[in-house]
């Protein structure tokens, strides 16, 4: 799938047709690549003389060749990408947001002095997010730029992480309180259940961290002099480097309020089976003195009190329900029980 974009008089960016190779003209700012077909590549070959890595290539793409200018001045860009429920979020469906893990995408940038060439495999909320926002274009940024794409970009990235990581902080908070609460967590809570949502939301933020990390170097190389040509871009770079800062040390918190809640859940379980196992333990010692008993009266001989007789069945019962009740009122005094 091939979609490019173009500047308008007013710098915001809009849709263009593209039907074929011919529709791709030095006048597109933005020609963004979604798992294209070979037909489609050489489309870009054809217009802009540009070679486009391939979606397998992007994966085992070492991190020292993440980040570099090469020889003809093009910017080339590896960043990642995070999406949670991917499904819902692009293509409308319904399905529940806590059964699907987030993924990571990797998104190739290439930036030319006119164009900004994307290459990824899935569609992406925040690349959606950031071409409604240049369409309205409320900042009045000038996206005859394609720098201010590529920033335009990233920022939508960390305003997705953003997101994401608000979401995670309210089901943690919504958790706790399920956890913590005495009452709901013996009656209705199923504690396993519970292990598999935070390790969930685990996994989702080792992600994000990995996600801002990554950001973080991608801001670091576009700092430097050389690596966009202009000071122009150094306010909004250094803007967006605070941000993920401010996330990163977020991100930790919520990693470390993840650990508590997996700790103290797996300590409740640790509990109820020992409460299981100390009720199982319990048991046999309530019943050891009447089985002693019963099998005392259980042997053959004559000498034994209540041995014969029409009301030995009956004293020997009693006797029987005394050493059963005796251990029980004890075990109870003790709270063992």
């Amino acid at each position: 799938m091939l979609e490019a974009f173009y500047a308008t008089e007013r710098g915001s960016l809009e849709d263009a047709t593209i039907n074929g190779g011919f529709d791709l003209h030095q006048d597109l700012v933005w020609i963004d690549l979604i798992a294209p077909s070979q037909e489609e590549q050489q489309w870009v070959l054809d217009a802009y003389e540009q070679n486009l890595p391939t979606l397998k290539s992007l994966e085992d793409i070492s991190s020292s060749a993440r980040f570099y200018r090469d020889d003809d001045g093009i910017l080339h860009i590896s960043t990642y990408f995070l999406t949670k429920n991917k499904n819902f979020q692009v293509d409308g469906e319904t399905d529940d947001d806590s059964s699907i893990l987030a993924t990571v995408q990797t998104v190739a940038f290439i930036l030319h002095k006119q164009h900004l060439f994307t290459l990824r495999g899935e569609k992406l909320v925040a690349f959606r997010a950031f071409r409604a926002r240049a369409r309205r274009n409320d900042y009045e940024i000038d996206y005859k730029d394609p720098t201010w794409v590529l920033l335009g970009l990233l920022e939508a990235k960390l305003d997705e992480l953003a997101d994401i990581l608000e979401d995670v902080h309210k089901d943690l908070e919504k958790y706790s309180t399920e956890v913590l609460n005495n009452r709901h967590r013996e009656q209705i809570l199923d504690l396993d259940d519970m292990i598999t949502r935070l390790a969930q939301l685990e996994d989702m933020l080792g992600k994000a961290q990995l996600c801002l990390i990554d950001l973080r170097r991608v801001l670091t190389f576009l700092s430097r002099p050389r690596a966009l040509g202009s000071h122009i871009y150094d306010a909004d770079i250094r803007e967006l480097s605070e941000d993920v800062r401010s996330l990163v040390e977020h991100d930790a918190f919520l990693f470390q309020k993840v650990r508590f809640l997996l700790d103290t859940t797996s300590g409740f379980i640790n509990t109820e089976q020992n409460d299981t196992i100390r009720r199982f333990s319990i048991l046999p010692s309530m019943l050891a003195p009447p089985m002693l008993v019963a099998s005392v009266y259980g042997m053959n001989t004559d000498v034994l009190p209540f041995a014969r007789g029409t009301s030995s069945f009956i004293m020997v019962g009693i006797i029987l329900v005394a050493f059963f009740i005796g251990p029980l009122i004890y075990f109870r005094w003790k709270k063992w029980i």
